[in-house]
């Protein structure tokens, strides 16, 4: 099945993981359509959803609250 132009632009800005943000950003469609576009693509089997880096190294809530608390200390 051949895409239409827009969702083979999204396709291609997705050869490696980017976020949906920088998609948008880069193919010039406003935020709210690329996030539909792509939702459309991960139907279709055409696109994966990865966890972001962030996700993956991101502190604990833990930390989180003790860097918090040593700010509000100063």
């Amino acid at each position: 099945m051949e895409l239409d132009p827009e969702p083979a632009l999204l396709l291609s800005l997705c050869a490696r993981p980017v976020s949906v943000a920088e998609v948008a950003s880069r193919s010039g469609f406003a935020l709210g359509v690329v996030r539909i576009l792509l939702a459309d693509l991960l139907d279709q089997g055409y696109a994966v959803v990865h966890s972001s880096e962030w996700e993956k190294r991101r502190p604990d809530a833990a930390t989180l609250r003790s860097v918090l608390e040593r700010i509000r200390a100063l």
